[in-house]
């Protein structure tokens, strides 16, 4: 059935609070019902690293708490009304003011919290959680505690090897600060399913993304140390990346550990699964970053200051992707298959029968069977201008020159660009793509000064949308173009 959707993440939902929160969240799913949207893309709702990044979170697991509704809190009694005032006197994006006033809203909440016995869901919450919300909560309390160090550098040797006797010795000095911590997720959870409630009641998807790998300063890799590819003494041996490539001659070195795929496959994929059953509790639609490395990943020694030296290895394919697949019938999955792609990647999508990724403002070099060309699109997949790495569509246009332009212009028909982002919204709906998402920004029809991330630079992740895009106006176009391309049930 086709269909369409927007691409928002929700700290970019227009607010007063530094970053969009779920307290935000019902205009938007009016704005979606208005325009007669039926999917809802989200970047990954894992807490973020200390450049904000979502992509390198300190869990795999655990929810962000950045986006948690003080409203809510408020109406429950947990936090005062001057509290939430003073929490609102943002302008636009600041993660700085976000987290400042978030961890003083979640503070005061926690200390009214346990002045009552705990109710029967906060302790349901922990049981259902403790695959990975004990060492969470504990790896959390323990980083505080050596003053944010990376686990890699904390002072005492004991707690960062695991050893019984430190586990239990922390656990007990930090466990006021270990049930801060899992208050805090048990808050997030409450308040998400609530929110997922809501999108269901409207008849919309949620469309989530997980990255393939996990950060190294993360509890999943503190916690499961034999799951990754470690030394002895808990460093890397070998870290993910990608080679040299026409974009970058150094190609690009992530750092994260690589997964110890044999480790995995004999506790029969305990944690990829207890990951996946996580993400199929929060959303409806599963879109996997850099699916390729299930057929082949790169890697690089630990310590290279370059990703030049790597080398690919095979991938554990498969096997594990249909041990998800039969884990998880009801989840969609879509892969996300760009860049240098070779033939076996696709092959492994296709035994699947997983949709694929198609990016329209990669296919204007001229060659009119380029596969990115909305002409050239197959029914299965899922279409895009541009996703959360990509300049806004006016940016990219901006950024062209005059005869790349003009190639644009010719092989779309478009007497111009005066409206490249609504023109190519247009030509994007009328594909056979089953599934369309539309950015926020090209709705917007906003410049680079709306653009989310420049891959492999600092100072990203400031986009916040304007009250004025979610416009009636701009609900109305996107709803005509919706039943006028047939990608709607009304």
């Amino acid at each position: 059935m086709r269909s369409s959707g927007i691409l928002l993440h929700i700290t970019s939902l227009p607010g007063s609070s530094g970053v969009g929160t779920l307290s935000e969240a019902d205009g938007f799913i009016r704005f979606l019902r208005e325009s007669k949207q039926r999917y809802w893309q989200i970047l990954p709702i894992t807490p973020t690293d200390f450049v904000n990044s979502p992509y390198a979170s300190p869990s795999a697991f655990a929810g962000n708490t950045l986006v948690i509704d003080a409203d809510e809190l408020c109406r429950q009694g947990l936090i005062s009304a001057e509290t939430l005032l003073d929490s609102k006197r943002a302008r636009g994006n600041d993660y700085g003011y976000a987290l400042y006033q978030k961890e003083k809203i979640l503070r005061e909440a926690y200390s009214e919290f346990v002045k009552n016995d705990p109710p029967a869901d906060y302790t349901e919450f922990c049981d259902r959680n403790e695959f990975w919300l004990a060492d969470y909560a504990l790896f959390c309390a323990v980083k505080k505690h050596f003053g944010g160090k990376s686990w890699l550098e904390w002072e005492d040797e004991d707690i960062r090897m695991r050893k019984k006797d430190a586990l239990e010795r922390y656990s007990a000095m930090l466990s006021d600060e270990t049930d801060y911590v899992a208050f805090c997720q048990y808050v997030f959870d409450r308040q998400w399913k609530r929110f997922r409630a809501k999108l269901h009641k409207a008849g919309i998807k949620l469309i989530g993304d997980i990255p393939i790998y996990v950060a190294y300063d993360s509890a999943d890799v503190w916690a499961h140390p034999e799951l990754f590819e470690l030394t002895a003494d808990r460093r890397p041996s070998w870290v993910a990346g990608v080679p040299p490539d026409y974009f970058s001659e150094d190609g690009q070195l992530w750092g994260n550990p690589l997964y110890d795929w044999d480790a995995m496959k004999k506790e029969n994929y305990r944690w990829w699964t207890a990951r996946v059953g996580r993400c199929a509790e929060l959303m409806d639609v599963l879109r996997i970053d850099h699916f390729r490395a299930f057929d082949s990943y790169y890697a690089v020694k630990y310590g290279e200051k370059t990703a030049r030296k790597g080398h690919w290895r095979k991938g554990i394919g498969y096997e594990f992707l249909k041990h998800i697949q039969d884990s998880f019938p009801s989840l969609e999955i879509i892969a996300e298959d760009l860049g240098d792609i070779p033939a076996s990647v696709l092959a492994l999508r296709d035994k699947c029968g997983l949709a694929g990724m198609k990016i329209v403002q990669f296919g204007f070099d001229g060659n009119r069977s380029n596969p990115f060309l909305p002409a050239n699109f197959e029914e299965h997949c899922v279409a895009y201008l541009g996703t959360h790495d990509n300049d806004t569509t006016v940016g990219w246009w901006q950024s062209l020159e005059k005869y790349q332009r003009e190639i644009v212009l010719n092989m779309t028909g478009l007497a111009d660009g005066d409206h490249i982002a609504r023109d190519l919204m247009t030509i994007l709906a009328e594909s056979k793509s089953e599934l369309v998402i539309y950015s926020m920004q090209d709705l917007a029809e906003n410049d680079t000064s709306a653009r989310m991330n420049t891959p492999g630079t600092l100072g990203c992740w400031k986009y916040m949308a304007k009250r004025g895009d979610l416009s009636r106006k701009n609900a109305d176009w996107l709803a005509d173009l919706t039943v006028r391309t047939h990608r709607t049930e009304d």
